[in-house]
């Protein structure tokens, strides 16, 4: 309540915009000032509603928070949205600076974008993967924004009602999806390794009061046992045959309204599936001229075959022969991103040897495990401090036959490709500009999902261009491959989520059209049936970059360099691209 209360108070502060100010550079500055000060006061509130989101950004007024996910909180938080929309509604968006019209907008579209995941999407009822409190509960213990003494003190306040969030959770569900219950109980599984020995080891090196530790040790044992009801309820229902289970496809009509809200485009879900359905064409072309001169390196005097497809997988074959053992895959990696680095700086594509903090490559975490073989993870945008990390699966894991599956994709080719999306200059980079060179923190907390991913598949590109891997016929076959991973992307989404095509054609489409291996084509289909839209963030946000890029060049004419296009485009922070367009092009 005290939330709407000082929602609904602001709008007396705004309300004086409204009178009709003349324009002038004054009037304008004084408009940009009152809306620094909105800005400030909503994000504020935001993350007093929001506190679990609030650990991600590293907003730390209230992490000792833990809102419990029952029906009462979802009421408060659509209400208190739209509390805050109709406190922006009083802003005249004409008469702001051109900079505050993009944070406007984002603040627009995040709070209808709130209102509609809990009011229409509503998640809460059936993807069980959501509730789970080892993702924050890590960051809390391991990001360095206090001391040891005071984080633990503060994870263990955040948990004193670990037993309420998990019973709500349960109590929310109402006909939640197969897919994400199995991928709930997975990730829940994996959390537990957080509150283990090592996190006991801490306790014991702290210098908390004997009270301090019995208390944090009852909170986490209560943490745990509640963990374990969960997953254990949640075998239950899978158990059971007779449950009736919501289908995870969510149709056109959500998958239109998710794509509006995610990705912040100007195509729309048709105009990006017909789009990426011609250029599948044109690479599939371009990888025959390639294969075509590869083909007696590989093969000698053999005879080629007829069918291109097959053509192009049987050199193919041979490339991802060449590949790390699951013992060395690791090292592999972390080999590439100190080679990246280097490269990045003697080509001067970015003011990369200023950039900190350090990225780090590690095992992934049990917990984020499930999803993906890899993933960047940043420092929070508030916090100033901190690593951000190159997570990779751990490969050893795997089953033998997965593990060469796996490797067969990410070959000795493929495997430097991923470095370069994820890590450098790709994810991991981003991620820093983001949140060091960003000037509003309001871009780094509300991520547009195209811009970033777009970026990750744009440096791919780009850093070949440049000269990484020397022009290799090899490694252009594998990117051109990659393309039409980001291209099936696109295709498969729509066609699991609205057209509800069976596994059998999404995989012959992933296997045979496009080259990825059994394992590959098996992982992508479950990200698709646990995740909506997001697979199509990749193509949507490259295509947009290149084309700004393009336009940049011919706008700046000699005064262009690849370099301050870079370093101009990520200093708006993780924006929409049409949104930064509109600033670079101006």
């Amino acid at each position: 309540m005290k939330n709407l209360l000082s929602a609904i108070a602001f709008v007396m502060v705004i309300a004086a915009l409204s009178c009709k100010p003349q324009a002038t550079s004054t009037n304008t500055e004084n408009l940009d000032a009152t809306f620094s000060t909105f800005e400030n006061s909503f994000l504020d509130a935001y993350w007093k509603q929001h506190p679990s989101a609030a650990i991600f950004v590293g907003y730390g007024k209230y992490y000792e928070n833990l809102v419990i996910p029952d029906s009462a909180s979802v009421t408060n938080n659509i209400a208190f949205s739209k509390a805050w929309i109709d406190s922006l509604q009083t802003i005249d968006l004409s008469k702001l600076s051109d900079n505050n019209k993009i944070s406007f907008n984002i603040i627009k579209n995040q709070l209808e974008s709130d209102i509609w995941y809990q009011s229409v999407f509503k998640q809460q009822e059936w993807d069980a993967s959501i509730y789970n409190l080892a993702g924050e509960c890590d960051y809390l213990l391991n990001q360095p924004y206090a001391p040891l003494d005071a984080r633990l003190k503060i994870l263990s306040q955040h948990l004193q009602h670990a037993d309420d969030y998990y019973k709500a959770a349960l109590t929310s569900l109402h006909k939640p999806t197969k897919e994400h219950v199995e991928l709930a109980i997975l990730q829940n599984q994996g959390g537990l390794s957080l509150f283990g020995a090592a996190l006991t080891d801490s306790i014991t090196t702290s210098h908390l009061s004997s009270d301090e530790k019995d208390a944090l040790q009852k909170n986490i044992a209560k943490t745990i046992q509640a963990i374990n009801t969960y997953v254990e309820a949640l075998k239950g229902i899978v158990a059971n045959k007779n449950y009736e289970f919501r289908a995870f496809n969510i149709g056109k009509k959500l998958f239109t309204e998710k794509f509006k809200y995610d990705l912040a485009t100007d195509f729309t879900p048709e105009q990006l599936y017909d789009k990426a359905t011609a250029d599948k064409k044109a690479y599939t072309h371009r990888m025959v001229e390639t294969a075509n001169g590869l083909w007696t390196k590989y093969y000698d005097k053999q005879a080629k075959p007829a069918d291109s497809l097959k053509l192009i997988q049987m050199v193919l074959d041979k490339i991802q022969l060449q590949h790390a053992k699951p013992a060395d895959f690791f090292a592999a990696l972390t080999s590439q991103v100190h080679q990246l680095k280097k490269f990045i700086i003697e080509k001067n594509l970015f003011d990369f040897d200023t950039v900190s903090p350090p990225i780090v490559v590690r095992i992934m975490p049990e917990y984020a495990r499930g999803f993906s073989i890899a993933s960047a993870e940043f420092t929070p945008p508030y916090q100033k401090q901190g690593t951000t990390y190159y997570n990779i699966d751990d490969l050893t894991k795997f089953p033998p036959e997965k593990a060469e599956s796996a490797l067969r994709e990410l070959n000795n080719y493929a495997s430097q490709l991923l470095s370069i999306h994820e890590a450098v200059p790709g994810h991991c980079v981003q991620g820093i500009y983001n949140n060091k060179k960003s000037p509003d923190v309001l871009r780094s907390v509300f991520q547009n999902g195209a811009m970033i991913e777009g970026w990750a598949v744009y440096t791919e590109g780009m850093m070949l261009e440049n000269g990484w891997a020397d022009h290799a016929p090899e490694m252009e076959l594998v990117h051109d491959k990659l393309k039409l991973r980001e291209l099936a992307n696109v295709i498969i989404d729509y066609d699991i989520q609205v057209l509800n095509k069976p596994k059998e054609e999404i995989l012959h489409l992933l296997v045979v059209d496009c080259f990825q291996t059994n394992a590959q084509a098996e992982e992508k289909y479950h990200r698709a049936t646990v995740s909506q839209v997001q697979l199509c963030s990749y193509y949507t946000g490259a295509t947009a970059i290149q084309a700004l890029r393009d336009d940049y060049q011919k706008k700046m004419g000699d005064k262009y360099s690849l370099k301050d296009f870079h370093e101009k485009f990520l200093s708006f922070g993780s924006s929409p691209v049409k949104y930064i367009r509109e600033r670079m092009l101006q």
